[in-house]
């Protein structure tokens, strides 16, 4: 079963490929596109296990490439022949890991929204994928609400308010939980490979793959990440003053502008 996926904007124009975060979905773009439309076609796509592509299951065993594979199969069909690939969170590993894998020639830049580049000792992959196996189980078998309510006490969303949980709590609620705990198996931070040699590797390339990594200035994690991907000199570093973990969902015009400085050709 194909990936869903919604364009807006003319085909001759500039492809921006977006890939959102776990729970969320292509809708999530949807104030950034508003904003770009009019100069870029714009491509969001809806990751297995969410939105309109809840029914599409990932292998455990090889969640990263069939995920690959079923967004090239995407591209495919739209005949995209150059494209910007932008992923927030579990869309951004999945974003570094297809770039580090696929060897696209289409792909001609990658924007890194809060995303991880990957554990590399066993002993942390093996803890996440116990944290992640906890709430894949949860997910799994607690209602959706009492799951959701849970997931964003989490550290990382301590920067949304009570109000702003609500909110994205009630447009979550519409996942199913099994579906999610497939995906969040499949494509565990604890099976994702290590890229800092693919990085690494790129920046030496006569013609290096531009990559730019943004962060939340209130997200103490991915500031300190986003820190040690500086050595890298063709890795552009971004922090957006006042924003969480979720830089386009709360300052989506913000997040527009800054597409536009930076692929606008």
């Amino acid at each position: 079963m194909p990936l869903f996926s919604q364009t807006q904007g003319a085909p001759q124009s500039p492809a921006l490929v977006f890939l959102h975060g776990f729970l969320g979905s292509h809708q999530d773009w949807s104030e950034t596109i508003e904003q770009l439309k009019d100069c870029f076609y714009c491509v969001s796509i809806d990751l297995p296990g969410h939105g309109n592509s809840f029914a599409v299951t990932t292998p455990l065993d090889n969640g990263f490439e069939a995920t690959h594979r079923s967004i090239k199969a995407v591209l495919d069909d739209l005949q995209i022949k150059e494209y910007i690939l932008i992923g927030y969170s579990l869309g951004g590993r999945i974003a570094l890991d297809y770039a580090r894998t696929q060897q696209d020639p289409r792909l001609k830049a990658l924007l890194l929204e809060s995303s991880h580049t990957g554990y590399q000792t066993q002993d942390e992959k093996d803890q996440r994928f116990a944290h992640d196996l906890n709430w894949a189980k949860r997910f799994a078998t607690q209602s959706m609400m009492e799951s959701l309510n849970d997931w964003y006490q989490q550290d990382i969303f301590k920067d949304l308010s009570c109000e702003q949980k609500y909110r994205v709590i009630n447009k979550r609620s519409r996942n199913y939980g099994v579906c999610l705990a497939n995906m969040l198996l499949a494509t565990s931070l604890a099976r994702q490979s290590n890229a800092l040699s693919f990085l690494q590797q790129n920046a030496t390339q006569a013609k290096p793959l531009p990559v730019y990594y943004c962060f939340g200035e209130k997200d103490n994690k991915f500031k300190a990440l986003g820190s040690t991907l500086s050595k890298f000199k063709n890795i552009r570093i971004t922090e957006f003053s006042g924003a969480g973990h979720n830089i386009h969902q709360t300052h989506p015009r913000q997040y527009a502008r800054f597409i536009k400085q930076h692929f606008s050709q």
